[in-house]
Formats: structure tokens, C-alpha cells, sequence
């Protein structure tokens, strides 16, 4: 294949989309990996809390960013490439994105606002701080697990 075809390749509609997709799923599952990690990683660090909480909330607005692209790019394709949608790994996907993203409701609209509460007074020995460690781990650890699951998946069938 020559410089001039593959030049063509890539500027493919196509190919363009394609790699907008995957964009969009390297942005959010980096700001989710970091995001979910600063969260568990506050047992160990507590006097980072103040910095976490901050750090959190302006990579969320990435997550929702890289949710974005991931959306507008994959309703097009999916309008525009139908015959993508067939089979058990099309659907297996949109159930594991479906639950990632109803957990990142949870972690946008509960998890966060209680930790820039907390934040400020982090202390391991307070009831409050504990319970949230507990209830932000849970809903953390189903987001990492769930996004890496989700590449991995994409990764082992070749399929973006």
C-alpha cells in the first residue's frame, strides 16, 4: 500500500469516526482512572482530600467530554454502519457502557458533592469519612473495572 492509499484511508469518513470513537474512550477512561484512583487512594493519602476533591471536578467535566465524543461518534456509525450492530459483542458492549455510565451518574450526583463536603475535614477516624471510603469504593472500583473491561474487551475482539 502505497504513501497516496493510506493518505486516502485516513481521510476516510469512516476511518475519521472510528478514530474519533476510540478519542473519545482514551479520554474517558484516562480522567476515570485517575478520578476513581484519587478515591480510593484517600485511605492511604488523606491529607490530599482538599486536592482530590478539586482535582475531581474538573475531571469529571473530561469523563462527560470523552462520554460526548464517544456518543455523538457512535450514534452516527451505528446510523450510518448498521450492519456494526449485529451479534453478541455489539450488544455485550452496549450493556457493560450502559452500566458504566449509569454508575457514573451515581459517582457525578452523589459521590462527588459528598466528598467536596468531607474534604476539607478528612479524617480516618471520622464515621462519616469511613462510610464514604466504603460507599465511593464500591462505585469507584465498578468504574475502573468496568471502562478497563470495556477496552480490553474491544482490544481481544479487534473491534473499536
Amino acid at each position: 500500500m502505497g504513501f497516496s492509499a493510506l493518505l486516502q484511508t485516513a481521510l476516510e469518513p469512516y476511518t475519521i469516526l472510528r478514530f474519533l470513537h476510540f478519542a473519545g474512550a482514551v479520554i474517558a477512561v484516562g480522567a476515570v482512572t485517575v478520578t476513581d484512583s484519587m478515591l480510593l487512594l484517600l485511605h492511604f493519602k488523606e491529607r490530599f482530600a482538599p486536592v482530590f476533591a478539586k482535582l475531581s471536578s474538573v475531571l469529571s467535566l473530561v469523563v462527560w467530554f470523552g462520554l460526548f465524543l464517544l456518543s455523538t461518534t457512535g450514534i452516527y456509525l451505528i446510523s450510518q454502519y448498521p450492519e456494526n450492530v449485529h451479534g453478541w459483542f455489539f450488544q455485550t458492549k452496549i450493556v457493560l457502557v450502559s452500566i458504566v455510565v449509569l454508575n457514573g451518574i451515581v459517582l457525578n450526583e452523589k459521590v462527588n458533592p459528598r466528598f467536596k463536603q468531607l474534604s476539607d475535614g478528612w479524617t480516618e477516624d471520622s464515621v462519616k469519612v469511613t462510610r464514604f471510603e466504603r460507599f465511593a469504593g464500591v462505585f469507584a472500583l465498578i468504574s475502573i473495572i468496568g471502562w478497563w473491561t470495556i477496552l480490553a474487551f474491544i482490544f481481544v475482539n479487534g473491534q473499536v
